[in-house]
């Protein structure tokens, strides 16, 4: 394959994924968009209140949304899409987070700004997830898992929590594997 061919089949993937439909921004906006009917209007009444309040005490915005699905797109650079052509966060300071879930597609992706990456790094994300939302998923639970998903997100995004052991035993682990690496290549270019 050559590097003609590559770059556009990237150039028509790149295409694919600026034409991806995303839902149109809310109008009025609102930080809770059930486009899928999953909430009943008390639940989602409660959740976009809890939103908004965070919202009107912070300068992180957090977007909840739930759609039927992402016509095969991955759910990654869904969620991602939806916080730029939204404009979830601050724009100066890139601090939205948008909580995406694709309730058909039985999938879940939080997509934080890059103003959010400090505060909940995508391994933190993750166990807001695995740890909480899908467990509640699982018992039919949609507006609890979601609820406490989001009451996770504001405490790691409130400084409430620190790196537990297991996280620096994962980093010393991840700085080991990186040492080990660097000398056996050192160890290579020497014996040459």
């Amino acid at each position: 394959m050559t590097l003609r061919t590559v770059l556009t089949l990237l150039l028509i993937w790149a295409g694919f994924l600026s034409a991806q439909d995303i839902p149109p921004r809310p109008n009025p906006p609102r930080l809770l968009n059930d486009l899928a009917g999953m909430l009943n209007a008390t639940e989602q009444a409660a959740l976009e209140q809890k939103l908004v309040a965070y919202n009107d005490s912070t300068s992180t915005q957090i977007a909840v949304v739930i759609v039927p699905n992402t016509d095969g797109y991955p759910i990654a650079d869904y969620a991602f899409k939806i916080g730029r052509e939204w404009g979830v966060g601050q724009k100066d300071k890139n601090n939205g987070l948008v909580l995406l879930w694709a309730s058909e597609d039985r999938k879940v992706y939080i997509a934080t700004g890059y103003g959010m990456e400090g505060v909940l790094p995508d391994i933190y994300a993750k166990r807001v997830i695995s740890n909480i939302i899908i467990p509640e998923f699982k018992n039919g639970q949609f507006y609890k898992g979601l609820d406490q998903g989001v009451e996770e997100i504001i405490r790691y995004a409130s400084g409430e929590y620190q790196a537990s052991a297991s996280d620096e035993g994962d980093s010393a682990v991840g700085l080991f594997i990186v040492i080990f690496i660097l000398l056996l290549i050192l160890v290579f270019i020497i014996d040459r």
